[in-house]
């Protein structure tokens, strides 16, 4: 006995190869999402003694700034020229210190972005749906918001 199969309208089949593709990207850019946070997990972990250091040097240069502004002496003026070269030589440090996890993570990043800002549009004017711009939430995600801030 011969099988018959289902022929599918060449429109309905149109759609259903965009939407696969669109799904596609989708998970393509979530995936592109979660390995660059990752990746930024393991750098702040792996960069946790340079941060620190560049954290203290600008609380120094803040304290060191608000002296010189109360007590404008050249001590005070030295003093926080000295602090605010420290701070730079140490931000200097940290940006050395993620130069090999930021070489990994900016191609995601930049992913990411072509995706949202160029393949999602696109994609989705291809399905008919073209993005506009919003100016207000949906109910579902201010609903979401609300429910994620409470958890």
């Amino acid at each position: 006995m011969a099988q018959k199969t289902a022929q599918i309208p060449k429109e309905i089949s149109k759609e259903l190869t965009l939407l696969r593709g669109f799904r596609d990207l989708l998970a393509e850019r979530t995936g592109y999402m979660f390995g660059a946070k990752a990746l930024s997990t393991t750098m702040s972990e792996k960069t946790e003694k340079e941060r620190k250091v560049v954290t203290d040097k600008g609380k120094s240069v803040k304290e060191a700034f608000t002296t010189l502004i109360e007590q404008p002496t050249k001590q005070h003026s030295e003093n926080f020229l000295q602090v605010q070269k420290e701070l730079v030589d140490a931000q200097k440090v940290n940006k050395k210190a993620r130069e090999p996890h930021m070489a990994k993570i900016t191609p995601l990043r930049r992913a990411v972005r072509y995706i949202d800002v160029v393949a999602v549009p696109d994609a989705l004017k291809q399905l008919g749906s073209p993005a506009l711009p919003r100016f207000s939430l949906s109910d579902w995600v201010s609903k979401a918001i609300v429910k994620k801030k409470k958890d």
